[in-house]
């Protein structure tokens, strides 16, 4: 038979020894050092994969965090051609949904995997008495078990008060705050509010401008900082929480009207019998609608936004790396990343505090991502830098899976998925945003 490994370069002795195995055997095995200087490398290694009749992927935290490895393999779950694919997961390396969905070898040790890959190519003589090997599994099933293994890792950092929950704007859509697009185009439209001169025709509309500007956000916030002078950060609070504040004028705000995001976030951080709870939050948000929560239910917290801010150990830590503009309290600098110039300084310092608290909770603990889209250049930046000096802590997202009505779905799906995992994150896929604060409270239980 002919055979196809792929395999990170880092883990070339473990595909040496596999090959050689594997040739004594009598199989062909493709070997990238057979193509010759000056021929098609991409065109040679296409050729290999639509001639091979298996196709072994070598899965170690090396493979996952290789994209050229992870691109082989998405060429052979994504195509047409009849290989069969044979995944060996080695070590405790998570298992990513596409590839789960395969029936897999999961190997403890190096040294097994040779024996194990023998055994089931030779079972390919007898296939039919094993319809099951080198198949696909019903991809709910695999899904639905790789949500409780994920679960239960997660429980674990908890009580070992190494779990970090990392918030993004997603974790206050249902509070009534604006997105990012909508708070600027709330914001430009009062800065051109008294343009009442103008007819309906030549009248500036923020959501025209921001739709000509589609280049960077970022750039209309730093003209509004312009524009707004001192007024600026008075400007962001007032439409920062309007919605929020009308939907609650007439009730009191309380517990019961919680949303229901904010429940499990408190439930994370309620300590438990033992005295463990969440070891910190990071947030990329300016409000403070998980303050308001914990001090509705009376648990110790601390807002840190800026250098030099001490707290006590029995305060849980809540980082604004991108800054804090409380709802109903006024704070000198709330050091706001608000426009291009501000990112860009954010970026470019390695020693701010905000850098530095990102890089050193990503070494170091278990982290949560909720409500992010991972589109951050500076936090993918860290995720990577912190991946890459520290292997052993891997991080998790909890993301959206769009419904796969189409092959287009699979791929952006499985792109997503490859990308999140080279960053150090497993993802945990829920139908709707609805489902994450279910998995929360799974966690906190």
């Amino acid at each position: 038979m002919k055979i196809f490994i792929s395999h990170s370069s880092k883990d070339e002795d473990i595909y040496t020894n596999l090959a050689d195995s594997l040739r004594k055997q009598g199989h062909t095995v493709f070997n990238a050092i057979d193509i010759n200087i000056g021929e098609n490398w991409i065109e040679k290694i296409k050729n290999a994969l639509y001639e091979s009749d298996i196709f072994i992927a070598i899965i170690t935290e090396n493979f996952l965090s290789s994209s050229w490895a992870q691109a082989e393999l998405s060429s052979v779950v994504l195509g047409t051609n009849n290989i069969r694919l044979l995944p060996v997961v080695v070590g405790d390396v998570f298992v990513p949904s596409f590839i789960a969905q395969f029936q897999y070898r999961k190997v403890k040790t190096e040294e097994e995997i040779i024996s194990a890959v023998l055994t089931d190519i030779a079972k390919l003589s007898n296939i039919e008495d094993n319809p099951s090997l080198f198949q696909k599994k019903g991809i709910a099933q695999v899904e639905e078990n790789n949500l409780e293994e994920k679960i239960d890792l997660l429980k674990a950092a908890l009580i070992d008060n190494q779990l970090t929950l990392v918030c993004g704007a997603g974790v206050s859509r249902d509070s009534s705050i604006p997105t990012w697009n909508e708070l600027l185009v709330n914001i430009l439209n009062e800065v051109y509010s008294n343009d009442h001169d103008l007819n309906t025709e030549n009248k500036v509309t923020a959501e025209s401008l921001l739709s000509l500007m589609p280049q960077s956000n970022l750039i209309l916030g730093k003209y509004l900082k312009i524009i707004l002078k001192d007024d600026f950060n008075k400007t962001v609070q007032k439409h920062l929480y309007l919605y929020y504040n009308q939907f609650y004028e007439f009730e009191p705000i309380n517990p019961n009207l919680e949303t229901n995001m904010m429940k499990a976030i408190v439930e994370l951080s309620r300590p438990k019998r033992r005295g463990k709870r969440l070891e910190s939050i990071i947030t990329f948000n300016f409000d403070d609608l998980i303050e308001g929560a914990l001090s509705n239910h009376n648990i110790e917290h601390i807002s840190i936004w800026k250098e030099g801010q001490a707290y006590g150990i029995d305060a849980l830590p809540i980082f604004h790396v991108h800054g804090f503009l409380p709802n109903k309290r006024d704070i000198i600098k709330p050091n706001l990343v608000f426009s291009e110039e501000a990112y860009h300084s954010q970026f470019i310092d390695p020693y701010s505090w905000s850098n530095l608290i990102q890089l050193n909770t990503f070494s170091t603990n278990v982290c949560l991502f909720v409500g992010l889209s991972l589109s951050d250049p500076n936090l993918r930046r860290l995720l990577d830098i912190s991946w890459r000096r520290n292997q052993r802590c891997k991080h998790y997202i909890i993301m959206k899976k769009s419904p796969q009505k189409s092959r287009t779905d699979e791929i952006a799906t499985m792109l997503f998925e490859q990308d999140a995992n080279s960053l150090g994150l497993n993802v945990i896929w829920c139908s709707d945003y609805s489902d994450i604060p279910s998995i929360l409270l799974k966690i906190a239980k």
